[in-house]
């Protein structure tokens, strides 16, 4: 029996404008808007992977806010106003321009799409719906269910959970490549959508394929 393609989708960054929130309040943060996006994203993912290793497990919004809080002070902004405005704006995240057709795509195709993020389901959720995905993922897996955040072999274990390994074959995909060679290294084919450029990290694992974006995996791949 011929195994049933899995496509596993990394959320933030890969799927979802990270960039967005700092970028769309640009005019009242007052400071290099990116800088700070950068900063609050590098938070959230240092304080994860501490969080694994101290065993000390929170929901990944509170990390967000933890991040958040590091990054504003960092910048000397102390704004409670604009602090809150920006944790609201994560609830209306939106996806890249090339997500929904892509997806699609593969859905159009009978395979099966699947979410596998650190963040949170009332975080995930809410960018599932802002993008209009709903009906075009198949699940929505969170570290919510494990306790663990990536790249801990118990996230990826979430996937052959849900869906059983002899019975599928799956393709990961991250914009992150510390994720993707978590995955790489746990098993799975990887491919890491390098949307800024970035430097292959040294580490267990490799990507499979390299790619700009989704619709360059969708022209070259599909």
């Amino acid at each position: 029996m011929k195994k049933k393609k899995v496509y596993v989708f990394d959320a933030y960054g890969t799927l979802f404008d990270i960039d967005a929130s700092c970028r769309n309040l640009s005019e009242k943060l007052r400071v290099d808007w990116h800088s700070l996006s950068t900063v609050w994203r590098q938070k959230q993912l240092e304080y994860s992977w501490l969080r694994n290793s101290m065993n000390s497990y929170i929901s990944f919004w509170d990390i967000t806010k933890n991040a958040l809080d590091f990054a504003l002070h960092s910048k000397g902004i102390h704004n409670n106003s604009l602090r809150q405005e920006l944790l609201d704006s994560y609830f209306e995240i939106e996806c890249y321009p090339e997500v929904y057709s892509f997806l699609e795509k593969l859905k159009i195709g009978n395979n099966t799409t699947c979410i596998l993020s650190n963040g949170s389901y009332d975080m995930l959720n809410a960018a599932v719906r802002n993008s209009s995905l709903t009906n075009i993922l198949d699940d929505v897996l969170s570290v919510d269910l494990c306790k663990k955040f990536k790249p801990a072999t118990e996230v990826y274990e979430l996937v052959l959970n849900k869906y059983p390994e002899n019975e599928n074959e799956f393709l990961f995909f991250s914009s992150n490549c510390w994720d993707i060679h978590g995955a790489s290294n746990f098993g799975f084919k990887s491919v890491w959508v390098n949307r800024f450029n970035r430097v292959n990290d040294i580490l267990p694992g490799n990507p499979d394929f390299i790619v700009k974006s989704l619709l360059e995996f969708q022209t070259n791949h599909l």
